[in-house]
């Protein structure tokens, strides 16, 4: 965070030294596939995922270890595993059909909203990082920036 600026989105929480954080947008993650896959190889409980593919993220291994032993099924082997190297790879593959994702809520409520991917299960969820506003100390007491965040707060919370 070394340029200036006025308000940084990231993920935290982090300790940035000279800046005031504030989250303002929590995250949770999930299971999620194409309306194609689960037409092909239904998914009718967390036991089924043994016939599919799960995509993973290398930047993310823990993801599906931990959503699997939440689910009550720890000890579950897919069929195949698919690591790419970033989540946004891994949820293009599950639009493209080719397997199950983990999602991040908030990221693919459109892709949720407009039928591309389904959530298969109605839970569970996993927590993931929020999103924190980073503002240099400088520019806290500032009235446009305090009202940007407070608009980022309540769109948020909207959502």
């Amino acid at each position: 965070l070394a340029d200036p600026f006025d308000v940084a989105i990231r993920g935290g929480p982090q300790t940035r030294p000279g800046h005031v954080a504030q989250p303002f947008l929590t995250e949770r993650r999930m299971p999620v596939c194409s309306p194609g896959l689960l037409q092909r190889l239904p998914l009718r409980d967390p036991q089924a995922l043994r016939h599919h593919t799960l995509l993973h993220a290398a930047t993310l291994p823990e993801v599906w270890p931990l959503w699997l032993r939440a689910a009550g099924v720890p000890d579950l082997v897919p069929q195949a595993s698919v690591t790419l190297e970033h989540f946004y790879l891994t949820l293009q593959a599950a639009l493209d059909g080719l397997g199950v994702a983990m999602g991040p809520e908030r990221l693919i409520a459109d892709d949720l909203g407009a039928g591309r991917l389904i959530r298969p299960f109605a839970g569970p969820s996993l927590p993931a990082r929020s999103y924190y506003t980073y503002v240099p100390e400088a520019r806290a007491d500032d009235p446009t920036v305090r009202a940007f965040c407070a608009w980022l707060t309540e769109a948020a919370h909207e959502a």
